[in-house]
C-alpha cells in the first residue's frame, strides 16, 4: 500500500518538475511579448505564469519532503496546510493584479496588440497547460493533497487565460473590439478568487476540499 503512494508521489513530483520547467519558459516569453506590444492580457498572462511558478515550486518542495521523510501528509499535516495557505496567497495576488489591470484597460480603452510571440506562447499553453492541470488534479485526489488540487486550479486558470487570450487577440485584430481583453480578464477573476478561498479554507480548517471538485 505504501509503495503505491510512493509511486504516486514520485509521479506527482516528476509532473511538477515538468510543469515548473514549462511555466518558467511561458512566463519569460509572454513577459517579453507583453513588454514589446504593451498588451494587458499578455502581461496578466505572464504574471499568472509567475504565480503558477511559485505554486509549482511550493508543491515540488512539499512532495519532496514527504518522499524523503516517508511520513504520509494528510490535509491536517503542517507542511500540507501551509502549502495550501501559500497557494491561496498566490491566487489572491493574481486576482488583485487582474482586477487592477482590467480597470486600467477599460479606463484607457486599450486592446491587446497582436504579437506573434504572444500568440505562439498562448497557443502552446492552451494545449500543454490543461493536460498538466488534469494530471495534477488526478494526483491530488489520489494522494489526498488539497495543495496539489489548488495548484491544479492555478494551471486550469492559466489554460483558461491562454484560451481567452487567443480569442481576445483575434477579436481585437479582426473587429477592433478593444474591451474583449478586459472582459475576458474579469471573467477569469471569478475562478481565481473561488480557488483562492478554497485553498484558504484548507489552510484554516486543515481539511481537504477535494469534495467540491467531484464533478470536474
Amino acid at each position: 500500500m505504501e509503495s503505491m503512494r510512493e509511486k504516486r508521489l514520485r509521479g506527482a513530483l516528476e509532473l511538477e518538475l515538468l510543469s515548473v520547467g514549462w511555466i518558467m519558459t511561458e512566463s519569460i516569453l509572454s513577459a517579453i511579448a507583453a513588454y514589446r506590444v504593451g498588451s494587458l492580457s499578455l502581461s496578466a498572462f505572464s504574471v499568472d505564469s509567475a504565480v503558477e511558478l511559485v505554486s509549482g515550486m511550493l508543491l515540488v518542495a512539499r512532495l519532496f519532503i514527504e518522499i524523503q521523510s516517508g511520513v504520509p501528509m494528510n490535509a491536517k499535516h503542517p507542511v500540507e496546510r501551509w502549502t495550501s495557505g501559500f497557494i491561496a496567497a498566490c491566487l489572491f495576488v493574481l486576482a488583485g493584479y487582474i482586477a487592477v489591470k482590467s480597470g486600467q484597460a477599460l479606463r484607457l480603452r486599450e486592446g491587446p496588440e497582436l504579437s506573434i510571440l504572444g500568440l505562439a506562447v498562448a497557443a502552446a499553453s492552451s494545449v500543454i497547460t490543461p493536460w498538466l492541470a488534469v494530471q495534477k488534479l488526478r494526483y491530488g485526489r489520489e494522494i489526498g493533497s488539497p495543495s496539489l488540487i489548488g495548484d491544479a486550479m492555478c494551471s486550469f486558470t492559466c489554460a483558461y487565460m491562454s484560451w481567452t487570450l487567443l480569442v481576445g487577440l483575434a477579436l481585437n485584430d479582426v473587429f477592433h473590439w478593444w474591451w474583449v481583453d478586459a472582459l475576458a480578464a474579469t471573467g477569469i477573476l471569478y475562478f481565481v478568487l473561488h480557488e483562492g478561498f478554497e485553498a484558504f479554507a484548507s489552510f484554516t480548517s486543515g481539511e481537504g476540499h477535494t469534495h467540491t471538485h467531484h464533478n470536474h
